[in-house]
């Protein structure tokens, strides 16, 4: 075995941090842009959201506030142009 460079303990799982880091880790060595795993979470917030609109996305991330859901879940842009565009 190589000798360490820290005293860092390797746990035996990841946790919520350990994955964060280790997803940064490989976007800095792909020279890819950086994302973080709660994306996702806003990801598929957004497309029920479009789907089935905001209350099937509150629904779905479990909020008892509308308010909250909407942090998570990006509204439909194109959606809104198009009633912008028939309404005038």
């Amino acid at each position: 075995d190589a000798p360490r460079k820290t005293d860092r303990v390797m746990g035996d799982h990841y946790d919520t941090g350990s994955y964060r880091r280790a997803i940064a880790r490989a976007c800095k060595e792909a020279k890819v842009p950086t994302w973080h795993p709660h994306q996702l979470r806003h990801n598929a917030a957004t497309a029920v959201r479009k789907q089935f609109g905001l209350e099937g996305a509150q629904l779905m991330l479990g909020h008892s506030s509308a308010d909250v859901t909407q942090i998570y879940a990006e509204v439909d842009r194109e959606k809104a142009l198009a009633i912008a565009a028939k309404i005038g």
